[in-house]
């Protein structure tokens, strides 16, 4: 039998971080991956000529120095990268605003110059988080770690050394903004760069990164194949359209995965990037812990659901400078995201920059319409997609084009090529996330710091990327699976904390 040290059940970036992390201290790792290429939401695909992403419109921790690039380069491997500098283009209850990425604060004060004290706090506040979000060098521990002592401490440090990120940036995002405007529209202007619902610092961070994050060259799928390039070369190996149908278990402990072809795979750990959810559906109904675990997670509240829209734009249209869109009204900021349908849910459309070889524009419209809208898109409790399914699709699709084109005229709609939906229904069926969510637990005030651990309650069962500790993001995806190697390694008395902190300080 051909034994493993580490099966890994997905290559999203949590399970090619973890694989990659093993592998380099020469584990015999395995990757199992549903689908023909890697990368879970962080991947490229083309459709009549023109390569799509999944809306990430860029990466701030992708710059020299920060995250990503310095895991690539542990594990030997390195993806070409440049700076985004578009810019901003709002419309808000109709009515149009430019914001400059290089002047933003001046852009924002002309635009609302009845409000120039405002948009000055707004923006004072913005970096001020930023600035202690990134302050200090130690990542703290897990909240789950920590005893009551610790917690005490880390939470006094914060108020401390971080007093505006905790006063702010901790409180949901519809609360902070009535408290430092009173102009509606001034509220959705900052709301339109993250349009759902969480913590203020999510959209501090998003307005402190417009002109300085990063896009990889030859699109994000770069960022997972150079991630597989070097887990290969490190000895690691993957196997694509390899769906994992079970978790095999001995004496309630993981030893193995079951394959959709009826291949059986053995380990001395299993590792699972998918959602909790769908792991814990893969365990035996017999396992003593089962019900257990899926009563805890089914209490825990899930971040919102995207649908994504894939336009490809003829190159005769002109977008000028501008790199994202939004249109949405004046009272979208506090609305609730159940309400949310295709005629009045807030859309954030990003445009790529167009590469040498195609001759369209790749364009993507984000839309957070619930994964339970029309009966879970048409498709019921067993979540059957049929005729009802596709005609949804369509109506929804040729809504939000129409009421992008009745904002951007200058005939947006005639120049579409291509217009293809994916609902939260596409994004749970190829991500295996749960109920098609973009980030894992919700991340409003009341939910956000909940962190499972990664250490599940079946003996050599472990869950990676952004259902755990640190959560969501490319960047904290695959710290979780450095995390997660960690704490693996130290059992064999590998210290990959202090190799990489070696590594890093060269």
């Amino acid at each position: 039998m051909n034994k493993f040290d580490y099966i890994i059940i997905g290559a999203g970036m949590g399970g090619l971080s973890t694989g990659n992390f093993l592998a380099k201290y020469k584990k015999k790792v395995l990757i199992l991956e549903k689908n023909n290429i890697p990368g879970g939401l962080v991947i490229s695909f083309k459709r009549k000529g023109v390569q799509f992403d999944l809306g990430i419109e860029g990466l701030n921790e992708l710059k020299e120095g920060e995250t990503i690039p310095q895991f690539l380069k542990f594990w030997g491997t390195s993806v070409q990268s440049q700076k985004n500098v578009g810019d901003i283009c709002c419309f808000i209850d109709g009515k149009k605003f430019i914001f400059r990425n290089d002047r933003l604060r001046e852009d924002f004060i002309d635009a609302f110059p009845d409000n120039k004290d405002d948009v000055n706090r707004i923006f004072d506040i913005n970096e001020k988080i930023f600035s202690e979000m990134y302050s200090g060098t130690e990542a703290p521990k897990p909240p789950y770690e920590m005893n009551l002592l610790d917690l005490i401490k880390f939470i006094m440090n914060n108020f401390r050394k971080k007093p505006t990120f905790m006063k702010y940036g901790m409180k949901n995002a519809n609360a902070v903004l009535d408290k430092l405007t009173q102009n509606p529209v001034l509220r959705s202007a900052i709301f339109s760069k993250g349009i759902t619902p969480m913590v203020y610092m999510a959209y501090a961070y998003r307005w402190s990164i417009i002109g300085k994050d990063y896009y990889p060259t030859d699109g994000m799928q770069a960022i997972p194949n150079a991630s597989v390039k070097s887990f290969v070369e490190n000895g690691g190996m993957i196997k694509l359209n390899k769906e994992v149908t079970e978790i095999l278990t001995e004496n309630g402990q993981a030893i193995g995965v079951k394959t959709e072809d009826g291949n059986c795979f053995y380990a001395n750990n299993i590792i699972s990037n998918a959602s909790p959810h769908f792991t814990y559906d893969l365990l035996p109904d017999s396992l003593s812990q089962k019900n257990k675990m899926m009563q805890k997670i089914n209490q825990k509240a899930i971040f919102p659901s995207i649908c994504a829209l894939f336009l490809s734009v003829k190159n005769n249209y002109d977008f000028g400078k501008t790199s994202c869109f939004s249109f949405l009204s004046s009272t979208n900021y506090k609305d609730d995201y159940q309400t949310y349908t295709p005629d009045n849910c807030p859309i954030e459309m990003v445009v790529y920059k167009q590469k040498a070889t195609e001759t369209n524009r790749s364009v993507v419209a984000l839309l957070p319409i619930p994964y339970e809208y029309h009966n879970n898109w048409e498709t019921g409790l067993i979540r059957k997609r049929g005729e009802a399914y596709y005609n949804l699709k369509k109506q929804v699709t040729d809504a939000i084009v129409s009421r992008i084109d009745s904002l951007l005229g200058n005939g947006f709609k005639d120049s579409l090529e291509l217009a293809e939906l994916s609902t939260p229904i596409t994004f749970e069926r190829y991500t295996y996330s749960k109920n098609g969510s973009f980030m894992g637990w919700a991340i409003d005030a009341k939910h956000y710091g909940k962190f499972m651990k990664q250490k599940t309650d079946v003996p050599n069962l472990y869950l990676v990327g952004q259902w755990v500790f640190p959560g969501f993001g490319v960047a904290g995806v695959m710290a979780s699976g450095y995390y997660l190697a960690t704490d693996l390694l130290k059992l064999d008395g590998i210290d990959l904390e202090n190799d990489f902190k070696k590594f890093v300080k060269r």
